[in-house]
């Protein structure tokens, strides 16, 4: 990226990571870009909802593949399942059925 273009980019933590991977979102022409530079992984979207949900789905996907693996894997395929293996965990968790708090009240 340019410098110019550098002015443009948001950069937050990704959701559910606990601070260890970070989002970065910015417009290219008419589409939106968003990656995770630890991951090395980009998509883009003609919104920013289109390029948010298929990097939701490009980490499930690669995910599963790094866990479905067969062979060994090599030092920074162990390092992206071991940060994602953390984000999937706390996504399972936040999506996740709580049983519903009954509150009793006193009629006075």
């Amino acid at each position: 990226m340019t410098e110019s273009q550098l002015e443009n980019v948001w950069s937050v933590d990704l959701p559910w990571s606990a601070g260890c991977m970070s989002a970065k979102l910015w417009q290219k022409g008419k589409r939106t870009v968003v990656s995770v530079p630890e991951l090395g992984i980009s998509c883009y979207g003609r919104s920013q909802s289109e390029a948010i949900f298929r990097l939701f789905s490009t980490l499930l996907k690669y995910h599963n593949e790094l866990s479905r693996s067969k062979v060994v894997l090599s030092d920074r395929q162990q390092s992206h399942f071991a940060l994602l293996e953390r984000w999937m965990k706390a996504v399972e968790s936040r999506m996740t059925v709580r049983e519903p708090v009954v509150m009793h009240s006193r009629r006075r």
